[in-house]
């Protein structure tokens, strides 16, 4: 652990020029992958550990230094590129590394360090013999143009990042390609997101087990007590213990297309209240149906919880107008702070409301999230996922059992790890109906409300990712 830890220390630099000090966990993952002590590997750690960035500095060294060729493949296009870059940056970080590396004909040194986006990287180790490193992303359409890219590099040595984001499929055609080679290796890293080949290679007696969590990252001074407190506070238990506590969903907690619960029942039990008294600035939202099993809803907000104010499956449009008007007026809620639904029949709802009162905002799930945040699909998961966040900060729900329809609403993390809601369409198919009350609630949160990004700074070169807090 010391001679890797001086060796990686002398050799790589963090992003802003300091020397790349590894701490135990990272040097354990280092030493897997250089050194190549098993056959198969499989590593688990909390979000934003470093894994990839060591990763590809172990990697580079083992191509600088033994003529084999490596195949990195991110479980995403953008996640492959992000492992490129960081190989590609510290080839530049001392002679030994940069000596051995070698261009085409056409191409600049300063060209590829600033594009960092090259798919193949070649050094020569000695004489003819040559270190490789091919860059794929298992986010593809065909499944035969993959095979042939695995198959013309010769797939002997693989890391898959962000692995159960990769199907099984993918994952297959990694394995049979490998079957061949002789001193071959194979490392899955990741996140627990699904219950796929991830889990099984986990079970599996054939892997080396590497697993770093929250705790070990506090013990190593990479992460912050305080930080992993509040964003136990901010997520759903199943996405904490996905990120922070490395263990996989519970088999009964997620369906069969890989949806969790956003909210479960301990925590809709605690957030109810007999009556609330409703303070801050308030807000409505207004989810509008066409009858039938569907119901139009009208909901309160204010900062410390929320009630129903109407709910009817009444096909009349102009009555939720006009109950829309009446709450206003009686509540005193600014225009700028109204939330309708304007898709379908919500956008008569909308323009009708917009005449009577300007400066109503129409919002439209399947649009773009604020601020275009790039961890949500679309503007639907931001507002729940706000949502989900206010609720575990303490947001109360007026009247035991009134809002249950939110135990339905479950989101995933893709494949592109957006976090998603599962469509109403979805739901349907499975005999669920829509949860016209939780989208209501869900409205209020379309704009941000006196939020701040907080900037942690652990003891650590690696930022991660900055969570909302209230002011």
């Amino acid at each position: 652990m010391t001679k890797t830890y001086e060796l990686v220390r002398k050799m790589y630099k963090t992003r802003d020029g300091n020397p790349f000090e590894m701490t135990k966990g990272q040097c354990e993952i280092f030493d897997v992958i250089f050194k190549k002590l098993y056959p198969r590997v499989h590593l688990m750690t909390y979000t934003q550990y470093g894994k990839s960035d060591v990763t590809s500095m172990a990697i580079l060294t083992r191509v600088t230094t033994f003529p084999e060729k490596w195949t990195i493949i991110g479980g995403t296009k953008k996640k492959a590129q992000i492992i490129g870059g960081y190989l590609i940056d510290h080839i530049f970080d001392n002679p030994y590394t940069l000596s051995k590396f070698r261009i085409g004909r056409d191409e600049s040194l300063e060209k590829i360090r600033r594009e960092r986006s090259k798919e193949r990287l070649t050094f020569r180790v000695e004489g003819n013999l040559l270190g490789e490193v091919q860059i794929l992303s298992a986010d593809v359409k065909r499944i035969r143009d993959f095979e042939r890219a695995l198959i013309g590099f010769g797939a002997q040595n693989v890391v898959l990042d962000d692995a159960p984001l990769a199907n099984d499929e993918i994952f297959a055609t990694v394995l049979r390609m490998i079957g061949g080679q002789k001193d071959a290796f194979l490392m899955k890293i990741g996140n627990p997101f699904k219950r796929n080949h991830f889990l099984k290679s986990f079970r599996s007696p054939r892997y080396h087990k590497i697993v770093i969590d929250y705790r070990q990252g506090i013990e190593e001074g990479r992460i912050t007590k305080e930080f992993v407190e509040e964003a136990k506070e901010d997520m759903p238990e199943q996405m904490f213990a996905i990120l922070y506590e490395c263990r996989f969903p519970e088999e009964e907690g997620i369906d069969e297309k890989g949806y969790l619960p956003l909210v479960n029942e301990r925590e809709l039990d605690m957030a109810y209240r007999e009556k609330i008294e409703l303070f801050g600035e308030l807000r409505l939202g207004i989810d509008t149906a066409g009858g039938g099993r569907n119901k139009s809803v009208i909901v309160l907000r204010g900062e410390n919880g929320a009630r129903i104010l109407f709910r009817s499956n009444t096909p009349d449009t102009m009555l939720v107008v006009g109950k829309g008007l009446e709450a206003m007026e009686r509540y005193r809620v600014d225009p700028r702070n109204v939330f309708v639904d304007a898709i379908g029949l919500g956008k008569g709802v909308f323009d009708r409301l917009n005449e009577q009162k300007e400066g109503i905002n129409g919002v439209i799930w399947g649009e773009k999230p604020e601020f275009e945040e790039e961890e949500f699909f679309n503007l639907k998961a931001q507002c729940y996922w706000r949502l989900a966040q206010w609720i575990r900060s303490g947001g109360g729900l007026e009247g035991k059992g009134e809002f249950d329809d939110l135990l339905d609403v479950k989101y995933k993390v893709m494949s592109d790890r957006k976090i998603r809601m599962k469509s109403k369409e979805e739901m349907l198919r499975e005999g669920i109906l829509s949860p016209d009350v939780a989208d209501a609630l869900a409205l209020t949160f379309a704009r941000e409300e006196k939020l701040k990004k907080k900037n942690y700074q652990p003891k650590s070169p690696y930022q991660p990712i900055s969570e909302y807090e209230g002011t």
